[in-house]
């Protein structure tokens, strides 16, 4: 649920934020959050395909 809100508001931005368009890049800190979350559930897939 933190994950899902924290990609909402890194993906779209509040309007009337100056000069923060769609050419806004992501932080590092949302890159980790993203790369975490995708570990996380390779991880599971790996657990539940080995029983």
């Amino acid at each position: 649920m933190i994950i899902r809100h924290r990609l909402r508001k890194a993906f779209h931005p509040r309007p009337g934020l100056p000069g923060r368009g769609a050419q806004r890049t992501p932080r590092a800190s949302d890159i980790i959050l993203v790369m975490m979350a995708g570990l996380l559930v390779v991880v599971c897939a790996i657990r539940i395909l080995q029983g």
